[in-house]
């Protein structure tokens, strides 16, 4: 009788410790399940980050100027692709932002005036097969202002009065053209670097 009991109280520890045990992988498993879920989150967040880095809607009065003139074109031209960005600084402080766009069989020319937020000019032209380019990648491309900070870096001096920005399709790249001149000394220089990566290609030196 009593080995038989003792054989119950056995039998009933070891389903608790199988009871307890499935318990602890379920919780396991659930624990697992969350930091996936939390893992997936995070990493749609950063991928959120990166792609809006060109976007980002904050930064310099460039940088806001840069996505208001995207945002124009995009809203009059929605199936065009934007293939080259120019942009010149002003005397007063402003920008005129040039944006070349491109569709299967046309080219379209956007200039917007980011003093008085608005497009300015729009010309569009008949697209020759040789002159197709690949358009620009706003979710991979460093934003202005880090490109801009870039260039200064490396000149030493001035302000950056011209931006132009394209795909270099002899090399594979998209690439930044950026020239800097110094009011006091008359210095300029001509900043060439790789939009995805910020490294500088070429530095020209005109003093």
């Amino acid at each position: 009788m009593k080995k038989s009991l003792a054989f119950k109280r056995l039998v009933l520890f070891g389903a608790s410790v199988v009871g307890l045990g499935a318990v602890n992988l379920l919780s396991v498993a659930a624990q697992d399940d969350s930091s996936e879920s939390s893992s997936e989150v995070v990493s749609s967040e950063s991928s959120d980050e990166e792609v809006a880095a060109f976007l980002a809607a904050e930064g310099s009065d460039l940088q806001l100027a840069v996505v208001a003139a995207i945002e124009a074109f995009q809203a009059e031209l929605p199936d065009v692709e934007i293939v080259e960005l120019d942009i010149e600084l002003q005397k007063d402080g402003s920008f005129e932002i040039q944006l070349d766009g491109q569709d299967a069989d046309s080219e379209h020319e956007l200039k917007f005036d980011s003093e008085k937020n608005e497009v300015v000019s729009r010309e569009e032209d008949q697209l020759d097969d040789d002159d197709v380019k690949t358009p620009l990648d706003f979710e991979q491309l460093l934003s202005i202002d880090e490109i801009t900070e870039i260039a200064l870096a490396e000149a030493g001096f001035g302000e950056v009065t011209d931006w132009n920005l394209e795909f270099d399709r002899r090399y594979e790249r998209f690439e930044w053209e950026l020239e800097i001149y110094d009011s006091e000394s008359k210095e300029e220089a001509e900043v060439t670097i790789e939009g995805l990566t910020g490294e500088v290609l070429k530095t020209e030196l005109d003093d």
